[in-house]
């Protein structure tokens, strides 16, 4: 069996007793790495340990070390139980836990603080409405400008810049992001800055992260959420008038469609009315249709091309 403990997210401090005695149990300690406060307390109190960092310097990329770190822990846990530490807690952004987990290995989670619990106290906000969790290679359909949003590794000026690009897709350059680094520690730092400045800072390291808090940018739910509003508000209902009314708009703007944008807002506005008034009334599965669309979308690409 391994024990997969959490060491927390600053020093030696934030661990807790259960942490402390499962370091002492007699098993053999693994770190995920040594790049942590709470690595005083090991040294402190002599207690053993072998870390993973020697495996960034000779893998090409990420994926490659956690793999061969599972792999190492799942040969260990053969011959006895042995402890696994790793940064924050268990399960919240450690790919090892996860890959463990998927590969089904017997193990014990011993949770500890994350990060998450300074990083929302160096920005002073509160996650009771929403709090999207994201890592710095996410896409832009991964944001939701309706709640708050923490970034992960953002570890250096290369990906600050490429998310700050990003984010001005969904985002106005100047909404305000906060940046955040060694989170809870000593030498903790915020930087309150408007989206286009990410790149300009210049220290980022393996602590730093974004805050972007809510902003009043549309995106596809804010949109049909309104669609739904004012299809009650209006008390909007599928008769024959209506429907004709529809299709006729819709047949009249496909004929006028262009490489310019402002025929195509009206259709797909239009045709998400005509969708989320028959779903208001009953006569279609919102949900169901959402899943018939992604079958068709292959079918379209290969007619595309």
């Amino acid at each position: 069996m391994i024990n997969v403990v959490g060491l927390g997210s600053t020093s030696a401090k934030d661990l807790t007793l259960e942490a402390v005695k499962i370091m002492k149990n007699g098993n053999k300690n693994f770190l995920r790495t040594e790049r942590h406060e709470a690595l005083s307390f090991f040294e402190d109190n002599n207690i053993n340990f072998e870390s993973f960092d020697y495996l960034y310097d000779e893998m090409k990329s990420f994926d490659a070390v956690y793999s061969k770190i599972v792999d190492v822990l799942i040969e260990k846990s053969k011959e006895k139980d042995i402890n696994y530490f790793v940064p924050g807690t268990p399960l919240v952004a450690e790919k090892t836990v996860k890959l463990l987990i998927e590969k089904g290995i017997e193990i014990k989670i011993i949770n500890g603080i994350s990060f998450i619990e300074p990083v929302l106290a160096a920005v002073g906000r509160d996650a009771v409405d929403g709090l999207l969790f994201l890592d710095s290679d996410s896409d832009k359909f991964d944001f939701d400008t309706r709640r708050d949003t923490l970034i992960t590794q953002v570890y250096n000026k290369r990906i600050a810049s490429d998310l700050s690009l990003e984010l001005q897709e969904l985002y106005d350059e100047k909404d305000k992001a906060y940046v955040i680094t060694n989170a809870g520690l000593d030498d903790e730092i915020v930087r309150e800055v408007e989206i286009y400045e990410l790149p300009r800072i210049g220290d980022y390291n393996h602590q730093s992260c974004v805050y972007v808090p809510r902003t009043k940018g549309k995106n596809i739910n804010i949109i049909l959420n309104k669609i739904s509003k004012l299809i009650e508000n209006e008390d909007f209902y599928l008769d024959e008038d209506l429907f004709k009314k529809i299709k006729n708009e819709i047949s009249r703007k496909s004929e006028e469609l262009s490489m310019d944008y402002d025929d195509e807002i009206d259709l797909l506005a239009l045709s998400f009315f005509l969708i989320l008034i028959k779903d208001n009334d009953g006569l279609i599965d919102l949900r169901q249709i959402f899943e018939e669309i992604y079958k068709k979308l292959d079918k379209i690409a290969i007619f595309l091309k």
